[in-house]
């Protein structure tokens, strides 16, 4: 076992550079109700590679995939409406998404005023901390699934892992220390936050300001986008 520990700390060091999860993080720190609640997307990071290394390891993932495979003989078609369905209502959504803000926009500018600019910074420190423990389980879950199917460093070291005869609490011990390894720019970021928060708060309202203004656009344009693939997808394999 001893011999495994440089390759874990060496391959888990690697992937815990990732640039996209510490700037969720760093955006997520200013839209939190509670600085402590970034935990809750701090450690579905982990928990969620860590269930991923267990379930590589034992071959449950073949298992998995052969369950899916199964699905899409049977319910192909199903599936695949469904698909297509949920691509025309995100199409649906975009472009009333884009009409609402249209509107809202006409509004803010023939309600100006006095008090416009105070009630402005007021309703962008309303809104910085909006975010929910239960949204952030899901952003650090969805966001680490969807980078485990890319984890060079990951998939590295399970093969080194596999070219092992050990134990299953040797083989947990690793896996936990990996992903320990993996969330520590994480947590080092929370505590770094927590040391500095009134400089890291003043940075978060002025970015707030200028991400409101582009929510309008940005938002139904990423469901436009999403919609479209969606239905290309589902006709493409209807028609297939």
């Amino acid at each position: 076992m001893l011999e495994m520990l440089i390759p874990t700390i060496l391959t888990s060091a690697a992937d815990s550079l990732n640039p996209i999860a510490i700037m969720q993080q760093f955006v997520l720190q200013g839209m939190v109700k509670k600085p402590r609640h970034i935990w809750f997307f701090i450690l579905p990071t982990g928990l969620v590679n860590l269930t991923g290394g267990f379930l590589a390891y034992f071959g449950l993932i073949s298992a998995i995939s052969g369950v899916f495979d199964s699905l899409l003989i049977s319910y192909g078609k199903t599936l695949f409406t469904l698909e297509l369905i949920l691509g025309v209502v995100l199409l649906i959504a975009a472009s009333y998404i884009l009409q609402n803000s249209k509107i809202k926009r006409l509004k803010q500018q023939t309600d100006c005023g006095s008090a416009g600019n105070v009630g402005d910074e007021a309703d962008i420190k309303g809104k910085i901390r909006s975010v929910s423990p239960p949204a952030l389980i899901l952003l650090g879950a969805g966001a680490t699934l969807s980078e485990l199917t890319t984890a060079l460093p990951y998939f590295a070291f399970m093969a080194i892992l596999f070219g092992r005869h050990l134990s299953i609490i040797e083989v947990s011990v690793i896996l936990v220390l990996y992903n320990f390894i993996y969330m520590l720019p994480l947590i080092i970021l929370y505590f770094v936050y927590i040391k500095a928060q009134s400089s890291f708060d003043r940075f978060y309202r002025f970015l707030k300001k200028h991400i409101t203004r582009l929510s309008g656009i940005i938002i139904p344009a990423a469901a436009a986008i999403i919609g479209a693939l969606l239905l290309f997808h589902s006709i493409s394999a209807l028609t297939a």
